[in-house]
């Protein structure tokens, strides 16, 4: 009974339209990034990284 009652009460609810948005924002953004990664130049993917690496920049705490 709780169950069907649960039921019809987010079948009506209109803030139920906010968790799907945020989902499917999420799943955008998600595969953006996997795809991204995935048709990266392997010359970029190594310079970056280097970054943290590297001693070429002047440390501005010094």
């Amino acid at each position: 009974m709780l169950s069907q009652f649960s039921a019809d009460y987010f079948a009506r609810s209109p803030v139920i339209v906010f968790p799907i948005v945020a989902l499917a924002i999420f799943m955008v953004v998600f595969i953006a990034v996997t795809v991204r990664a995935l048709r990266s130049n392997k010359d970029e993917v190594d310079h970056l990284a280097a970054l943290p690496l590297s001693d070429s920049e002047v440390d501005s705490h010094g």
